[in-house]
């Protein structure tokens, strides 16, 4: 479907259309997220990822995600005065936290320019140290040249593309030797009742505009056909307290079930039907959060 008719679809018929699946629609899955852009402040705030939670009560906050992105930036060993990308960047709060917190000169990627310009916008009322800015295009083509960065992460960005395999030739192309890729994202995990799990899993990828979930192995076959070197994989449910941050208890499910028939926003009503397909799967074990490191070797010229 062409951009432009996309962009004609009332929310109603956009939601039609992805509940039957985006497949290779990335101009679909765009537009899903241009929508999408006030509720997910409403719902998340600035950061939009999975939090690092720790054991104990009490709901998830931005304290979480901000946690997240640390165990994420020390796994890339990242230091001031270092060139970061982030793909897939969202609102720019990962940009901003890593300019600030870290003082890095950190670059996101976006392929939705309304989230583009919020960026923008939130991002020239700050002080860093170091640059920070936001760039349209996609994790398959980066649009930076060879060698100029130090690092590449992504926080839950890769589950929408669909060839994953050319975001990491390209991640290994833009950075320089030596430099790292590092980040984590949404995967599938195997479990005892395969029917039962991929009907889960499928309610996933569909209310979420994702193309497929893939596995954390196919995501370290992809960084080592890339090139890279020293290439990890960590399944964060055995790392955190990951189901702290979705809806496994069943008075959770019920909650969000009475939120789903009270509320008459199509795009709203996706989300939590989404929210609750997240609960069952995270609650059969066959959906995880996980993370990733791999360094781009330094005895090898760049492709």
């Amino acid at each position: 479907m062409a951009l432009t008719s996309i962009k004609r679809l009332s929310d109603a018929q956009l939601v039609d259309r992805i509940r039957q699946g985006v497949g290779a629609e990335p101009a679909l899955i765009d537009e899903y997220y241009r929508r999408c852009i006030p509720i997910y402040q409403d719902f998340l705030g600035r950061h939009w990822h999975t939090g690092w939670y720790e054991p104990g009560s009490g709901p998830p906050s931005p304290d979480d995600q901000e946690r997240m992105i640390r165990v994420i930036a020390e796994s890339a060993q990242l230091k001031p005065g270092m060139r970061v990308l982030d793909v897939g960047c969202g609102i720019g709060a990962t940009v901003g936290w890593l300019s600030r917190e870290l003082g890095v000169e950190a670059v996101g990627l976006t392929p939705v320019p309304e989230q583009k310009h919020l960026s923008d916008l939130w991002l020239h009322g700050q002080v860093f140290a170091k640059p920070a800015r936001i760039e349209l295009g996609r994790a398959e083509h980066l649009p930076f040249p060879s060698g100029s960065f130090d690092a590449v992460v992504f926080f839950e960005s890769l589950c929408h593309v669909e060839d994953r395999s050319a975001f990491f030739r390209e991640a290994f192309r833009v950075l320089r030797p030596g430099g790292r890729l590092a980040g984590e994202d949404w995967l599938r995990r195997a479990a005892p009742d395969v029917t039962h799990t991929q009907a889960l899993l499928d309610q996933v990828q569909k209310l979420w505009a994702i193309p497929a979930l893939a596995s954390g192995e196919h995501y370290l076959q992809g960084m080592q056909e890339a090139g890279f070197h020293q290439c990890e994989f960590h399944d964060l449910r055995e790392y955190s307290a990951l189901e702290r941050g979705f809806a496994v208890e069943r008075s959770q499910q019920i909650s969000l079930a009475e939120q789903i028939n009270e509320s008459r926003d199509p795009l709203l009503i996706l989300i939590l039907e989404g929210l609750l397909a997240l609960g069952h799967a995270m609650a059969a074990g066959c959906f995880t959060i996980g993370r990733f490191r791999s360094v781009r070797p330094a005895d090898k010229t760049l492709r």
